[in-house]
């Protein structure tokens, strides 16, 4: 038997498509969410008029069990499955949108009837305009792919949920999102379920908005998967350019510095800290990270073209820049480069995408004793912009972070940072200084439990420090280049698996090298006094100029 009632829906040609719709959804509460799209759409169809809206169906189901079975019913149902669906929009000028539907199964002990009860509430605080409302509808689009997909029904007969992460789970449409008629959403998935066999909660939380003042956007996403948690972070300015290169430089380091610190999570048996289950769950919610910030940089390039003066001067003046050094780096023959001993990953030269600040993190927290292992990494960019006199340049530094540890439940540890500063001075568009510096430092520490002192004993310590510089003045067609490395590294492994702190093996390296590289017409700076004095005044204003926006 199923009984609704719904109050404040205009009647329209979409309405009664609707109602269908909820008294469908109350029969396969588990189908239903598999189909939030279909539940999304239909609300999206019934106008920008429609204000408030309030629906509720319940269906009764009659068991006729003997009196075993009945408690079995009675354990399996009462306060069983609980769905929840929460999403508030809110546009420009203010308006807000709330979409909250939610389910729940429990036992009727008066009646013996399984109950199933849906509700759907949708409440506008403002009045939308039709452009506002057919922006809605696009982001309840993308929201309700992203739903069908957290509420996808398993095969699995202990299980009705599969957790997010799936392929088909992405942001995608976050590329699209209409800032100039909403600046942003948050919202909320859940579901619990009470089986015979436990308990499982799992939830997802995503809010994305933007500061038009700051010229920010800014998402925030977490997933809490049994014991699993999936945290990350993007703030990403709205002023940014293409750069196809450097995006897949970006991208293919994330995936390398994830793998490094899955294969530096291995223990003694040489797999994953997380285990092959929750590794798989780690390394989905990462494709969701990496799909959020290849949309959101692509979001900021569109809005660069749409929207203001200043936000094309900013990325117009960076690309020329970009230009200068990609041609001194790529094409002219004096370059020596920065002489690294390891490459680098965060690549060369100046990016014209957004700057951002990008955070992952996904850990795993059992109950009791368990170990707790944690991977987090964090991917920013920065750039400024300077101008004195004549001269105009563009600083910027990339910088990455990896760490793995046990959150206390275990000392071993990795550590592993990466960063890139480049600064330039521009004149008359011209490249007259260009400043790299590249430095990687690793930290490792690894542990055996002794079970005679009951305690982690060191295994292996490892620290390496890579560090490269370049230095370059282009005046008068003079090339000027001073080039600095230097590479330190010192490991201690422990020679047997027990002993004193000495019973160690120690390996340690250091060197450093200097060069610098003047090649031009000097004789004309020795035989003209007055043309030296230009290229060495020029050299000051330069280096002064360099100097004081690396600082």
């Amino acid at each position: 038997m199923i009984s609704s009632q719904q109050e404040g829906l205009l009647n329209n040609e979409n309405s009664d498509e609707l109602m269908k719709r909820l008294n469908k959804s109350v029969k396969d509460i588990h189908g239903a969410y598999a189909n939030t799209s279909d539940i999304l759409a239909s609300l999206g169809q019934l106008g920008y008029e429609q204000k408030s809206f309030l629906a509720s169906s319940e269906q009764r189901v009659e068991r006729a069990l003997g009196s075993y079975m009945e408690s079995i019913n009675r354990t399996d149902n009462e306060d069983n499955d609980n769905y929840s669906f929460e999403l508030s929009v809110k546009t420009k000028q203010g308006d807000i949108i709330n979409i909250i539907f939610n389910s729940s199964q429990g036992y009727d002990e008066s009646t013996g009837q399984t109950v199933d009860g849906f509700t759907l509430s949708y409440q506008v605080e403002g009045d939308l305009s039709e452009a506002e409302h057919q922006a809605l509808t696009e982001v309840l689009a993308g929201i309700g792919q992203m739903a069908d997909e957290f509420f996808k029904v398993s095969q699995n007969s202990y299980s009705n949920y599969v957790p997010a992460g799936q392929a088909d789970f992405n942001l995608d449409f976050l590329a699209d999102f209409n800032h100039q008629q909403l600046s942003g959403f948050d919202v909320s998935f859940s579901t619990t379920e009470n089986q015979q066999f436990g308990s499982s909660e799992n939830n997802l939380d995503l809010s994305y908005h933007i500061d038009q003042e700051s010229n920010q956007q800014a998402l925030i996403f977490n997933s809490q998967a049994g014991v699993n948690e999936i945290d990350f972070s993007l703030d990403m300015s709205t002023f940014g350019g293409k750069d196809v290169k450097q995006i897949q430089q970006y991208l293919a380091t994330l995936d390398k510095n994830i793998e490094d610190s899955r294969y530096h999570s291995k223990g003694d048996n040489k797999t994953s800290a997380f285990g092959k289950k929750d590794d798989l769950k780690m390394q989905q919610g990462f494709a969701i990270f990496k799909g959020a910030f290849a949309s959101m940089s692509l979001a900021a390039q569109r809005y660069s073209n749409i929207e203001s003066i200043a936000a094309q001067q900013f990325t117009d003046g960076r690309a020329m820049v970009a230009e200068l050094v990609d041609n001194m780096i790529s094409n002219d023959p004096r370059y020596q480069g920065l002489g690294s001993e390891t490459n680098n990953s965060l690549g060369a030269g100046i990016s014209k995408l957004a700057d951002f600040d990008a955070k992952f993190s996904f850990s795993k927290e059992p109950l009791g004793r368990g170990l707790r292992p944690k991977i987090s990494i964090e991917l920013a960019q920065v750039t400024q912009q300077h101008k004195s006199g004549k001269l105009t340049g563009i600083s910027q530094s990339k910088t990455l972070a990896t760490h793995f540890d046990y959150q206390l439940t275990r000392p071993d540890y990795y550590d592993k940072t990466e960063s890139y500063n480049i600064a330039t001075a521009v004149k008359n568009q011209a490249l007259l200084g260009l400043d790299q510096q590249h430095q990687v430092d690793v930290s490792k520490e690894t542990y055996q439990f002794n079970p005679k002192t009951n305690q982690y004993e060191l295994q292996m310590a490892f620290n390496e420090k890579i560090a490269s510089e370049s230095n370059i003045r282009l005046i008068n067609d003079i090339w000027l280049e001073n080039t600095e490395s230097s590479h330190t590294m010192d490991k201690k492994e422990r020679i047997a698996n027990e002993g004193s702190p000495e019973d160690f093996k120690r390996t340690n390296h250091h060197s450093h090298k200097k060069l610098m590289t003047l090649i031009g017409d000097l004789d004309k700076l020795a035989e003209n006094k007055h043309l030296k004095r230009q290229y060495l005044t020029a050299l000051d204003e330069v280096n002064f100029f360099m100097d004081s926006n690396t600082k």
